[in-house]
């Protein structure tokens, strides 16, 4: 059933993480500390590479079901709002609080995305997204 479910979905243009664990529509503060958290994953290396903004954005956009620019703007949202302007614990409250476990896996999974994005995983960056699989309640697994 699960299969048929992301069928559904893709075809109707909805992404998984368009909607909160009530099943109301995904607002900014939620797209934003999703967006936040993807962008402190790709941020944390040496370079904020193209490869990283690439995945940040198609992940967005796909998962959220939204057009490139509406991307582009929760992403402008999200780099007004990065630490230390707001405290990653907040925001990883958000999506813990906000979103049912199969959508916190799925934003974890984003996180790990865009850590291999650029075809190197530090174990620092390992570090960070057992961190925030576990401060959002998901399953930590190996990148």
């Amino acid at each position: 059933m699960w299969l048929l479910d992301k069928v559904k979905t893709h075809l109707q243009g909805r992404g998984p993480l368009d909607h909160d664990r009530t099943g109301k529509p995904a607002d900014l503060e939620l797209q934003a500390a999703t967006a936040v958290l993807l962008l402190e994953a790709a941020y944390g290396d040496a370079e904020y590479v193209w490869r990283e903004h690439r995945t940040i954005v198609k992940g967005l956009e796909r998962e959220f079901g939204l057009g490139k620019q509406e991307i582009l703007a929760i992403l402008g949202r999200a780099n007004e709002i990065r630490p230390p302007v707001v405290k990653l614990s907040d925001v990883t409250d958000v999506i813990r609080e906000r979103f049912d476990q199969a959508q916190r896996a799925e934003v974890v999974r984003l996180v790990r995305s865009v850590i291999g994005a650029d075809g190197e995983v530090a174990e620092w960056e390992a570090a960070f997204a057992e961190h925030i699989a576990k401060a959002v309640g998901a399953e930590p697994t190996r990148l």
